[in-house]
């Protein structure tokens, strides 16, 4: 899968503007705060129906106006796809083909890849944007994990409902024994599957990580459970079981639930070490670099075809050596789409560059 075209309709601070791409390496060029991450941004938005950086729809809309709009035109084996997207009035809609679909149609249509300076919050930021990591690559790759998490977080409002209304009543509703057998069942499965994605990645990992830094270190994803502990896939169910019972009268106080896969970590370890409290940000950056490339990899592995990868500025951040071993890495990639401020050590007649200057594409 590759995108051909883009099309951008008030988007951020873009009026109008049609970008066009090869199907191996892009760059987009330009000073800071030009659009090169808007581009970015918008094509993250085509392939998995959200933004990567912003969570109100709103704030993407160039100023002044009233809606945004973006196409994309995506081929694969030789069939050309359009996805469309618009949002106005409070609404967001998306078409393939003519066709509107649901957001959950979108995602794993396409298949993306993203990674930023923004990503060292994967090493040193909070649990949740680790488990947005984790969903995010499973669900492009698995449909079957995509409708587990939607019906675990039902769940996890509907139980969250009860637990308020005991909270306000002082009494525990009936119902809830059936809703803790539902979130048991559920919450295993999405237990067993961030599992065994993180299994599958690890060795990949640790190769990108020693290929980056130039050196044998030996790299651990660990699985972190919230308050319950797993030793094997097996008894995944009973110890979120035995964790919900042995919460219930806190659960009961504060009128949330307080175990589950929607309150799990994971650790990034490099030679035993916790990278989050004792790595160097050197080592921290080059351990989200390796994970990226390593989820793109393994997207390519479980579904057939490499996702398109975008790099938004991601050598700025690396001194040479670490850049010319990233550059050796992803160069079995299909295809990049990269932001730069300044030229990245790659020919100019191997690249489709791109400039941008004030949201407008000046050249490419």
């Amino acid at each position: 899968m590759y995108i051909q075209q883009v099309r951008l309709t008030n988007f951020r601070n873009f009026a109008n503007a049609v970008v066009n791409f090869t199907q191996q390496r892009n760059l987009i060029l330009g000073r800071n705060a030009q659009g090169k991450t808007n581009l970015l941004e918008a094509i993250h938005i085509l392939a998995v129906g959200r933004s990567h950086r912003e969570r109100r729809e709103a704030n993407l809309i160039r100023f002044g106006e009233k809606f945004y709009r973006i196409e994309g035109v995506f081929h694969h084996i030789g069939v050309r796809n359009v996805v469309e997207i618009t949002y106005a009035e409070q609404r967001k809609r998306i078409r393939i083909n003519g066709k509107e679909v649901r957001p959950i149609d979108l995602i794993g249509f396409i298949g993306i890849v993203i990674s930023s300076p923004e990503d060292i919050a994967l090493v040193k930021g909070s649990p949740g944007i680790r488990r947005l990591f984790l969903d995010m690559a499973l669900c492009q790759m698995r449909r079957d994990y995509l409708r587990s998490l939607q019906r675990y977080l039902r769940v996890v409002e509907q139980r969250n409902q009860l637990l308020k209304r005991a909270q306000s009543t002082g009494r525990l509703p009936s119902e809830m024994s059936v809703w803790n057998a539902k979130l048991i069942e559920i919450g295993t499965a999405v237990v067993r599957a961030r599992l065994r994605y993180l299994a599958e990645i690890q060795d990949r990992v640790e190769a990108n990580f020693r290929a980056i830094s130039g050196t044998p270190q030996l790299v651990q994803l660990a699985y972190s459970p919230r308050g319950y502990r797993i030793d094997n896939e097996v008894d995944i169910g009973d110890a979120i079981g035995e964790a919900l019972e042995s919460v219930l009268d806190a659960e009961t106080m504060r009128g949330y639930t307080l175990v589950g896969p929607h309150l799990d970590d994971f650790v990034f370890n490099v030679d035993g070490r916790d990278l989050r409290l004792f790595g160097s940000e050197g080592e921290q950056r080059t351990a989200v670099l390796a994970l990226r490339c390593a989820e793109a990899q393994a997207m390519k592995a479980v579904t057939g075809r490499m996702p398109i990868v975008l790099l938004d500025d991601v050598f700025a951040e690396l001194d040479e050596e670490r850049a010319t071993a990233l550059r050796a890495l992803i160069s079995d990639f299909d295809q990049i789409i990269l932001t730069s401020s300044r030229a990245v050590g790659v020919d100019k007649e191997d690249i489709n560059v791109i400039e941008v200057a004030g949201g407008r594409i000046v050249s490419g």
